[in-house]
């Protein structure tokens, strides 16, 4: 697991900008919502880096920026204590770019909700 500090702005009391601990992770996960033409979709996917704010993934399906998502990240047994437990959590599409050289996939950035639940991975 890598790290690395991403700076947000306008998060810290001053009105600037405060430094966020960004985990480059390569966890197993399904993402779920509403595709660019409305349709419902479901989609394995390995997440790429999360933190406190955002998260980042590859999809083969178009998002339309704003669109609220839906991640279940498996965790590894290690952290679960050999249990079979997920990350779920939704989020909002803050950005959905072409991947060069990969016209098939897109990389999406997700504002993460402040909410999460971790439960069975079937949740």
């Amino acid at each position: 697991m890598n790290t690395r500090k991403a700076t947000i702005p306008g998060t810290d009391r001053a009105g600037g900008q405060a430094t966020v601990k960004e985990f480059s992770l390569t966890l197993p996960m399904t993402v779920s919502g509403l595709d660019a033409r409305g349709q419902e979709f479901r989609e394995n996917s390995v997440l790429s880096t999360i933190s406190s704010e955002q998260a980042s993934f590859l999809l083969r399906t178009r998002v339309e920026r704003k669109t609220v998502l839906k991640l279940v990240i498996s965790l590894p047994p290690r952290l679960a204590e050999g249990q079979p437990l997920a990350l779920v959590i939704k989020g909002r599409v803050r950005s959905s770019e072409p991947v060069p050289g990969e016209p098939e996939l897109r990389r999406v950035v997700l504002e993460l909700d402040s909410r999460y639940f971790i439960g069975a991975e079937e949740a």
